[in-house]
């Protein structure tokens, strides 16, 4: 049920109540839920099903959409059993596309993939932000492209080879597209369009859980890389995937320029810790005290304890969780850096507690 915005938890709320652009919103949220002067809305004008758990959402932004870059992820917010969350997703479509689209893979334990999985039906309306990331295309382009994926890491791939076939691309790309079984290739008649109807790309899928005739089977190695590639520093690498795929990528191409976007499926952090005891937590804007074991993200063990900080992708891109760390130390999960003692802003997203921590939550 809609409530009129009159019920606030704190002065704050109330002064910016006053604001004209709130009541603008208010107003025109009764015209239409897509309207708003503050926020980019989307209607949900059709759902595809891409296998037996992904999805493609094709959403009709409102006005304040500004539009964004083949290879960009944008933060989708909504309202799950009264708590709002925000999760990250790359833009499947091309930008000149009439509308725009994600696709949304369910993930084990995770909350909004299964949701939207579940429940995003067509007329439902989304709340996005502005898209952001840099695992886009060069002004230039190379002559040679290989493209590298893992699972769901095809949604921005699929997006920057149709702007490729856009651009009419006149040199050669190859996509290894790493992916449990035939039936979980995600985009895939889309994927074959693009090679039949261009002729400079080749398609190889690898299976890594059930074998097919015809087709390579396993995970990335040195073994894949030669045999569908010449001389490997002749092509710009891309590679979109989980966290082994994205280290063992690395590993492979050192020494060569590579783009990558890694993301991390639901409990997986890059690095895994096991401690004995807690370490006490202040939230100094709260004015309460937790423990928490500093085995896993601060973001996570703070859900653990119904607290719901701010957050988007959950994995150090997008900065939506960050907040003031006034005292203590930290490890960051993205490079296994530990903080000084004092004073900074952290991603608690991809930080763990090392010590007793003040943070400005």
């Amino acid at each position: 049920m809609k409530t009129f915005p009159f019920i606030y938890n704190e002065p704050r709320q109330f002064l910016s109540s006053l604001q004209g652009k709130q009541w603008a919103d208010f107003l025109l949220g009764e015209i239409n839920p897509r309207f708003s002067v503050t926020t980019i809305k989307a209607k949900v004008v059709a759902v595809r099903e891409e296998t037996a758990d992904a999805k493609t959402i094709v959403l009709k932004p409102n006005w304040l959409w500004k539009g964004f870059r083949s290879g960009q992820h944008v933060p989708v917010t909504l309202e799950i059993a009264g708590r709002r969350v925000t999760r990250y997703y790359s833009l499947s479509s091309l930008p000149k596309d009439k509308y725009l689209s994600i696709t949304v893979k369910r993930q084990k334990g995770g909350l909004v993939s299964n949701f939207i999985n579940t429940n995003i039906k067509k007329g439902d309306v989304l709340e996005l932000g502005d898209p952001t990331g840099h695992f886009t295309l060069p002004k230039t382009l190379p002559s040679k492209f290989l493209f590298l994926a893992g699972g769901s890491g095809i949604t921005p791939i699929h997006s920057i080879l149709k702007q490729l076939a856009a651009n009419q691309f006149k040199g050669k790309a190859t996509l290894l597209y790493f992916v449990r079984s035939f039936e979980d290739i995600i985009l895939h008649s889309s994927l074959e369009e693009i090679a039949k109807s261009t002729g400079w790309l080749e398609i190889k899928y690898i299976f890594s859980d059930v074998p097919k005739e015809g087709y390579d089977s396993g995970f990335l190695s040195k073994e894949i890389l030669q045999k569908y590639t010449e001389d490997l520093k002749s092509y710009s690498v891309y590679v979109c995937g989980p966290a082994p795929m994205q280290t063992k990528a690395l590993s492979l191409l050192e020494g060569i320029d590579v783009k990558s976007e890694l993301f991390l499926l639901p409990g997986q952090t890059s690095s895994k810790v096991k401690k004995t005891g807690t370490v006490d937590v202040f939230l100094s804007l709260s004015h309460k005290t937790i423990q928490v074991k500093g085995e896993r993200s601060l973001l996570e063990e703070l859900e653990d304890q119904g607290i719901y900080p701010q957050s988007g992708c959950r994995m150090g891109i997008c900065h939506t969780c960050v907040c003031k760390k006034a005292v203590g130390s930290v490890t960051d999960l993205s490079n296994g850096e530990v903080s000084e003692l004092g004073e900074e802003n952290i991603q608690i997203c991809v930080s763990r507690a090392e010590s007793n921590l003040e943070l400005e939550l």
